[in-house]
């Protein structure tokens, strides 16, 4: 009996610690060691090498760019400049990758933007695309024309008045593509952009139509001073667009061309654009309008692809000289740098006259 009350009284009393020993473990303790040589995996595969730390690098920088893409159309203003300026910062890294299409897809929709910072943003990008490689941007034309010319038609007048800065930027890096695919679509734009009108004064369809350019004479939402320098611009961008469609460039005798142009050989040599026969549209699917019978002449050519400068110069001169020509004397009269750049238009639609002439 006194054995059992020991062994009782045992399982109540709280051994003491000694310093410095580790806590006694229990009895019932199990052990859950193991040694074990190697862990099999039936799944393990090895994903990268050490040999390919920069390509992971690049892939990684490509999936960075591809998930910032919804920033893009983020309610913050401040939120779509601030991804435009990191995409300009990394144009240099990513100008040859794959996410060059998606960007660019995403990007060409803030062209309409209401914020002037954005737009400003993305007009610095654009720029930096093309010095670094203007093929890009010629590969990405048709959807740029179809933002620009949808700012031409905005009904924000801010929108409107900086389509023509988008406009000149495309000139410069895919210009031919432009005036070879959107002569008289680009053309009508910018009529409407300056608030001119297409039809003859005495005309009855003059007499309803209802232009939504911004004119000196009738500034609603700006001063004189800006509405003279978005004119300014927009004239400028005109005179460049119509120099590129209709006046071919000279061959430069230093540099040993032919003296012919380039028009006379270039069909003979491997094409240095990227789509040289997207004018053929064999993968563009078009809704056909079934009102065509009732629409004008010019309407029928807005989709038309003009591949030479005889047939460029031959559609200006019919449909755009005379009407070029009325709205430029009232610009010239107002005078100032306005007067100048009208007065350098109306020089230049002379010399084009001249040379169709001449070629017929």
């Amino acid at each position: 009996m006194a054995k059992k009350k020991t062994l009782k009284q045992q399982d109540f009393q709280k051994k003491k610690l000694k310093v410095g020993k580790p806590k006694q473990q229990a009895s019932n303790v199990t052990s859950t060691a193991f040694t074990a040589r190697t862990i099999s995996l039936p799944n393990q595969q090895k994903l990268k090498s050490a040999g390919n730390r920069e390509d992971s690098g690049d892939e990684r920088l490509e999936a960075d760019i591809l998930r910032r893409l919804s920033l893009c159309k983020h309610h913050s203003a401040v939120t779509r400049k601030e991804t435009l300026v990191h995409f300009k910062h990394m144009v240099p890294r990513i100008i040859t990758a794959k996410c060059m299409t998606p960007l660019l897809n995403s990007c060409y929709p803030l062209i309409c933007d209401q914020d002037i910072q954005v737009r400003s943003a993305l007009l610095e990008l654009l720029e930096e695309i093309g010095q670094y490689d203007q093929n890009v941007l010629r590969l990405h034309s048709r959807a740029l024309v179809l933002f620009i010319n949808s700012s031409m038609t905005h009904i924000v007048p801010a929108v409107q008045r900086d389509s023509g800065k988008f406009l000149q930027c495309a000139v410069r890096y895919c210009g031919d593509e432009l005036v070879r695919n959107s002569w008289v679509k680009m053309l009508k734009g910018m009529f409407s952009v300056l608030g001119w009108s297409l039809e003859a004064p005495g005309s009855k369809k003059s007499s309803k139509s209802v232009s939504m350019g911004v004119k000196t004479s009738s500034v609603v939402s700006m001063n004189s001073t800006k509405a003279k320098r978005s004119l300014q611009a927009n004239l400028e961008t005109l005179l460049e667009f119509v120099k590129c469609g209709c006046l071919e460039p000279k061959p430069d005798p230093s540099s040993g061309e032919l003296p012919h142009g380039p028009s006379a050989y270039d069909k003979y040599l491997i094409p240095a654009l990227p789509q040289p026969y997207q004018h053929l549209k064999l993968f563009v699917k078009e809704l056909k309008n079934e009102k065509t019978a009732s629409h004008s002449k010019l309407e029928e050519l807005n989709n038309t692809s003009f591949q030479d400068y005889a047939t460029r110069r031959e559609v200006l001169l019919e449909h755009f000289y005379d009407r070029v020509l009325e709205n430029v004397e009232n610009v010239i009269a107002d005078g100032g740098e306005c007067g100048r750049v009208a007065k350098s238009l109306k020089g230049t639609m002379g010399d084009i006259k001249s040379l169709q002439d001449a070629c017929a």
